[in-house]
Parts: structure tokens; C-alpha cells; sequence
């Protein structure tokens, strides 16, 4: 059968200008989709550019290994109106979980642990930890744990860790032992962490947090190699991820898009550099975050998702088995434990390792596969597989906080367009 080709001009969107040039489709279907209805995708991302939602934003998609879809709109930096190129550095930020989750698949695979192994065998930290009961007069009540944190736990998010605490005490006490800060390596962030009580009883309920980055260190003790470096070597290098890591090189600076935020009282505003450029300068932040510290482009996380999508191979190199991916990939969390509503207010969503998973379509936002999976960052970025469909998605940009609405919208606009074959 012929690989037909589509070609879609690409546009450089003007947040202040009506006049952009639209996409041109044949009417010819690219792998099962109507390249008319793909054409859709343009003027509604230009539409979010245009109401100041979004500085600029990237869109591709992919079926059967070929990517039907990929186009920039809008800006890397509005202030000086330059473009947003196709080889732009992004922040991803949660997006690095699927990462780091890779990692630990792949050292599990090698037999190195076991998922129900506890955390304390390679952090000792790890063992006698207290789970946060009450507040009083006298302060913080905790309790023994019931059981011992497993590496499963830390792979779905039900160890009990959070991002800044779930009661005002916890959040004091997040807040005290300052994390993440800066200054602080991986090492010393898990230390910190052992020292303030878990949120609840490890395995009870779901919550997200700085588990992904306690594997991270996991990462580090069992390999004995920095975190950086394990992935370059067994992810990145392999995967020819070539501007993706923890820190941006000084010749690559300028293709590093400009942090924004958006409120609806302020619309956009740039970040200071503390929080945009110096972050990423090689040496500028020790906490090599696997849980969100990596920036990319959309060209490399293309490779990762597609690495996922194809069982753990991609063009030759597998880096993962095809019953690794189904393991992450599928719902990890106990009867009666669901995660936050990512996705819809009605939930239709479990947690596999390191990513969600669909389990109700009607439940959530609209589109999609029973079984589909995938996770966003910070700055709105995200990425959705689905196996069903044979199907990625990813949408890469650069505002805060996560935004909801363009992945309703993009996984709309990319389904509407997907015919039968």
C-alpha cells in the first residue's frame, strides 16, 4: 500500500495580526485521517494565541509511526515577536515522570529489585516512617506506619508524599524543609523528605507529589550513576533525544522559549530569568528533578512517546519490552483508590507507573480510548497514546499554570479527524 503524503504549510502565528497563513490539506486521508478535518486544528490553536491564552503552542501527532500532523503557531518569546521554531526547548516538567519512570522500568527489567521491594533496602531513610494522624495543642500527632513504602508505591503515587502537604500542618512543614530549593541535591531532598510524616497510610490513597523524585535517587543508588547521566546514556543517546537533559548549553540558550504565566485579571506575563533561563544554565540548579526538571523538544519527546506507543522500540532500538509498557500503562491503584480528576470532573481516569490511564471514556473531557494513557507538565505541555487508535498525541508550549482546555480541544479536533481505513 503507498504512504501518501500530506504536506501542511507552516504558519507563524501573530497574537495581534488576523491575517496568518492556514494549513493546506489535501483531500486525500494521511493514515486514517481526514486531512480537511486536520486542517481544523490551525485556526482553532491560532484562536487561543489570538485571545492571549498562550504564547505560542506545537502540535503533533502521529498514527502507525507516521506523523500525519506537526505544526508551530505563535511565539517563543512574544516581546520580541520571535517565531516559535520548530526546534524550540521547552520546559516539561511533569512530562519528566514518564521519564524517570522508564528508567526504573528499565532497571527492573534487569532484575536489579522488585516492585513490592521497600524503598528503605536502597534508602535507608526510608524505614520507621510516620504518618501525619492530627494537630493539636502540642503540635503535629503522627503515627508508626502500618507497612513500609514500596518502589510500587512511588511508581503510582500512594506512598503518602506530596508536593507541599494535605492539612495546613504538613504544608509548614513542606514548607520549612524547603525541598526542592535550588541549593539542594537529589540526595539531600530525599533526606529532608524521610523527616516530615506521610501524608497517610502508605497504599491507602493516591496523591501527587515528590514520589517520582525519590525515584529518581532510586535510580541513582542502584546504578551508581547520577541520574543525568543514567539517562543520557540509557534513554537519551539511544533515542537520539538530543536536546533533551536537565540543563540547556550556552549555544542553545536562544532556542529556549520564554517562561510565561497566564491570569485571567493579567493574561501573560514573562517570568524573571531565576525562573526561566538561569534554572537551565549547566550548574545553575543541583536537584536533578526526575520529576520535573527535564526540558525537550517536541522532535525528541516525539521519540520517547513513540518508543511507548511501539511497545518500548522505536527505528530498531528498544529501550523497554512490550510488557514493561503494558505494566506502566495500565491501572496500578487499589480497589477503592482513585487519583485526582485528571482528565473531567467525574474522574474516568486510574494511575499506571508514572502516567494516567483511561478506564471510562464517558467519564472524562470527551475523546478518547478505553486504555489510552500518557501526562502533562507545569507549562501546559502533555502527551496521550492510544493504543486502540494507534495514535499520539503530543502539544508542547510554555505557559503556567497547566491549562485544561487545550487538551480538551486538541484531543477533540484530532479524533473528529480520525476515519475508518
Amino acid at each position: 500500500m503507498k504512504r501518501l503524503a500530506w504536506v501542511v504549510a507552516l504558519a507563524v502565528v501573530l497574537p495581534v495580526a488576523a491575517e496568518a497563513q492556514k494549513p493546506k490539506a489535501q483531500p486525500t486521508a494521511v493514515k486514517g485521517f481526514s486531512a480537511d478535518r486536520l486542517a481544523r486544528i490551525g485556526p482553532a490553536m491560532e484562536q487561543l494565541i489570538k485571545d492571549g491564552k498562550f504564547p505560542g503552542i506545537s502540535v503533533t501527532v502521529a498514527r502507525k509511526g507516521i506523523v500525519a500532523y506537526q505544526q508551530e503557531f505563535g511565539y517563543a518569546d512574544v516581546a520580541t515577536r520571535r517565531p516559535l521554531a520548530k526546534d524550540a526547548i521547552y520546559r516539561v516538567f511533569s512530562m519528566t515522570k514518564p521519564v524517570t519512570g522508564a528508567a526504573v522500568m528499565m532497571l527492573l527489567e534487569e532484575g536489579r529489585f522488585v516492585l513490592d521491594d521497600p524503598v528503605s533496602k536502597y534508602l535507608p531513610c526510608f524505614k520507621n516512617l510516620q504518618v501525619f494522624e492530627s494537630e493539636g495543642a502540642e503540635g503535629v500527632k503522627t503515627v508508626k506506619a502500618e507497612r513500609e513504602v514500596t518502589i510500587r508505591d512511588l511508581l503510582r503515587q500512594t506512598a503518602g508524599l506530596s508536593y507541599g502537604g494535605t492539612t495546613p500542618a504538613l504544608a509548614k512543614l513542606y514548607q520549612a524543609a524547603n525541598l526542592m530549593g535550588p541549593g539542594t541535591t537529589l540526595e539531600q531532598m530525599v533526606e529532608k523528605a524521610c523527616s516530615i510524616p506521610l501524608c497517610f497510610q502508605p497504599g491507602s490513597k493516591w496523591e501527587y507529589g515528590i514520589s517520582i523524585d525519590v525515584l529518581g535517587r532510586l535510580v541513582e543508588v542502584v546504578s551508581g550513576q547520577p541520574l543525568d547521566e543514567f539517562m543520557q546514556k540509557r534513554i537519551f543517546g539511544p533515542l537520539k533525544m538530543v536536546d533533551t537533559g536537565f540543563f540547556v548549553p550556552d549555544e542553545k540558550l536562544g532556542r529556549l522559549t520564554t517562561a510565561y504565566s497566564f491570569s485571567a485579571g493579567k493574561g501573560l506575563e514573562a517570568q524573571p530569568p531565576s525562573r526561566g533561563v538561569d534554572r537551565y544554565r549547566p550548574g545553575g540548579n543541583k536537584l536533578l528533578s526526575g520529576g520535573g526538571g527535564l526540558v525537550s523538544t517536541a522532535s525528541d519527546y516525539l521519540r520517547l512517546a513513540m518508543m511507548l506507543a511501539n511497545g518500548g522500540e522505536v527505528d530498531g532500538v528498544r529501550i523497554l519490552g512490550p510488557r514493561t509498557i503494558r505494566l506502566m500503562s495500565m491501572n496500578q491503584l487499589p480497589d477503592g483508590v482513585l487519583p485526582a480528576p485528571w482528565g473531567g470532573k467525574n474522574g474516568g481516569n486510574g494511575y499506571g507507573f508514572t502516567m494516567s490511564v483511561t478506564m471510562d471514556v464517558a467519564k472524562t473531557t470527551g475523546y478518547g480510548s478505553v486504555g489510552d494513557f500518557g501526562w502533562d507538565g507545569a507549562a501546559s505541555t502533555f502527551f496521550r497514546i492510544d493504543p486502540t487508535e494507534d495514535l499520539v498525541l503530543l502539544v508542547m508550549t510554555h505557559r503556567t499554570p497547566c491549562d485544561l482546555e487545550i487538551q480538551v480541544k486538541a484531543k477533540a479536533l484530532v479524533y473528529q479527524a480520525l476515519m475508518k481505513e
